[in-house]
């Protein structure tokens, strides 16, 4: 993406830290895949792209490389992490293992005015798969995400799935070239977060068992076509 359309579409966000804007946009690039699994980067390329310092850069490729986006090679750089089909599997199984349990405290916990944000964004997925706006969907999932991780307010639960989200973000970009997944995954979202909004546990896990049943299906159909 040109560097001048990447920051109109991608803003500063009010107070938000050099580090963390750093962090924002360069998983923003690697997740859509204008930086590319396997692609060299440089510190300063990437600061030129970025507009920001050295210092800020390095902090959040440290925290990228934290979560498997990015791999630094001793002496010979860095790379944009490659996609390893049974890394996702193994992916899908920690999901499934964590997310429920988060799902169902989320739900619990929940206040009325949580519930009103959760219908909203319901509402807004539904938008999302009848306009098949991938962008929308996007930052949907990511206001969706956020409001589960403050609700449910287990910190080791929502630190060991952001970094799990960003991988599954990636390859659910990678996979929607090969197969239509938006309306589902839209879909399911909704039914997700209308779940939560009405206090019913047990359809927001039946909601979430249904959203990576659908990662592990295409997960499978990528693993066979390799």
């Amino acid at each position: 993406m040109d560097k001048t359309e990447f920051h109109k579409l991608f803003p500063l966000i009010k107070n938000e830290s050099q580090a963390a804007r750093a962090y924002r946009l360069l998983e923003l690039r690697i997740v859509s895949l204008d930086l590319a699994p396997g692609q060299a980067i440089t510190e300063s390329e990437l600061c030129d792209y970025l507009d920001l310092g050295r210092t800020p850069v390095r902090e959040a490729l440290q925290r990228l490389a934290q979560e498997w986006l990015i791999k630094i090679l001793p002496r010979r750089g860095m790379i944009v992490s490659e996609v390893d089909l049974q890394c996702q599997m193994r992916l899908i199984e920690a999901r499934r293992a964590m997310e429920s349990s988060l799902i169902r405290s989320a739900t619990r916990k929940a206040g009325k005015d949580e519930r009103v944000r959760f219908q909203t964004l319901a509402e807004q997925f539904r938008q999302a798969a009848h306009s098949r706006d991938e962008l929308a969907l996007s930052e949907t999932d990511s206001a969706f995400n956020q409001l589960v991780f403050e609700v449910a307010a287990n910190e080791f639960v929502v630190s060991a799935l952001q970094r799990m989200h960003a991988l599954s973000r990636r390859f659910w970009k990678i996979q929607s070239q090969f197969e239509d997944i938006l309306h589902v995954t839209a879909m399911t979202h909704a039914d997700l977060a209308e779940a939560i909004a009405s206090g019913d546990a047990e359809a927001a896990v039946s909601a979430t068992e249904k959203l990576l049943d659908n990662v592990e299906a295409y997960t499978r159909a990528a693993l066979d076509r390799s």
